[in-house]
């Protein structure tokens, strides 16, 4: 049976932080030093799938930094505008072990991840063709910008699921 929960990731033990990063990391999508700063800043949430006590599988909640958002929206990466009223929030570091993927273990940690941001905006970056191509679109996001190659030779999308207050209040208004 799998389990899962969702832990503050300042609040992660020591052991839970290398655990996520060893599982992350194994993936060789994201470098270690990344995934242990962006995990543990202000905000940052995890969702951990387990199966017998064993971590199985993450995902996170993150709180991107300036440095990182300015980045992304350089020429030379997505050229998409993530200002941090539009999209305070990030999807990443969804990493299923080898053994239990294909069991819809990522797409349940995407939705605790997308129930975390509630109706805010939150933005994704990946090469890997299910996120990009069935689990993202699943729950709303669209590719946006332009693709562009990370330093391994992955090409890199850009996603955003838009903040879903604005629907809601539309919704109302309709309703008037």
């Amino acid at each position: 049976m799998i389990k899962y929960r969702t832990l503050i990731g300042a609040n992660a033990t020591q052991e839970e932080i290398n655990t996520f990063v060893e599982l992350v990391a194994s993936g060789g999508a994201v470098d270690e030093v990344y995934v242990r700063m962006g995990v543990v800043r202000l905000g940052a949430q995890i969702a951990v799938a387990e199966v017998a006590g064993q971590t199985v599988g993450v995902a996170a909640l993150k709180v991107p930094s300036h440095e990182y958002r300015i980045g992304l929206q350089g020429t030379n990466k997505a050229n998409y505008s993530l200002t941090e009223q539009e999209y305070p929030y990030e999807l990443g570091y969804v990493s299923v072990s080898p053994e239990h993927a294909g069991k819809g273990i990522a797409k349940a940690l995407v939705a605790e991840v997308m129930r975390l941001a509630g109706e805010n905006g939150i933005f994704a970056t990946t090469s890997n063709p299910t996120m990009k191509e069935g689990i993202l679109p699943s729950f709303k996001f669209v590719p946006v910008g332009k693709t562009w190659k990370n330093p391994s030779g992955d090409t890199l999308v850009l996603l955003v699921r838009k903040s879903q207050k604005d629907n809601t209040d539309q919704q109302r208004h309709a309703l008037r």
